[in-house]
């Protein structure tokens, strides 16, 4: 039953900097992102 701002998906896939996202509302409404990398060591790598 979660309403997504945006569907779960792949950000930058093979690229540096990869990682999972979704964004979604929180009770308040308030919008909210989660994300996992693939390698936190590239967390700010450009």
């Amino acid at each position: 039953g979660t309403r997504f701002v945006i569907e779960p998906y792949i950000r930058f896939k093979g690229q540096v900097g990869e990682q999972a996202t979704l964004f979604l509302f929180d009770p308040c409404g308030n919008a909210l992102e989660f994300k996992s990398f693939r390698d936190m060591d590239q967390l700010f790598a450009k």
